[in-house]
């Protein structure tokens, strides 16, 4: 695939509208969550940087590095910063721990005086 073609492909996943697809199926595949990026979640609000950066005080070019990192460095970051972006976004952060060997997901929430 030459650079030109893998450009305009890229922009085409990035470009996917979330409200004009069909469900073909609901919830999670055999346990596995849909996997989009930042980016692509943001385009396919029709959000732009400035709008998420105005929303989050997060700066345009701290959330650009922020769309640009891998699995790997996005770890790294802060769940109150993904969740900020999430909410800019026009969603909620869920945070799910996984536990293969028992194939439990147990959605994890915050910590309350009333939970002892």
């Amino acid at each position: 695939m030459t650079t030109a073609a893998r450009k305009r492909h890229n922009d085409n996943d990035d470009a996917f509208d979330f409200s004009r697809a069909r469900v073909v199926h609901r919830g999670p595949r055999r346990g596995r969550p849909s996997r989009r990026t930042l980016r692509s979640l943001r385009v396919a609000a029709g959000k732009t940087q400035n709008d998420v950066t105005d929303a989050t005080g997060i700066a345009q070019s701290e959330l650009s590095r922020i769309e640009r990192k891998n699995d790997a460095e996005l770890r790294e970051l802060v769940i109150s910063t993904v969740g900020r972006i999430v909410e800019a976004l026009g969603g909620k952060l869920e945070l799910t721990a996984v536990f293969p060997k028992t194939a439990h997901r147990i959605a994890l929430c915050g910590y309350t005086p009333d939970d002892e």
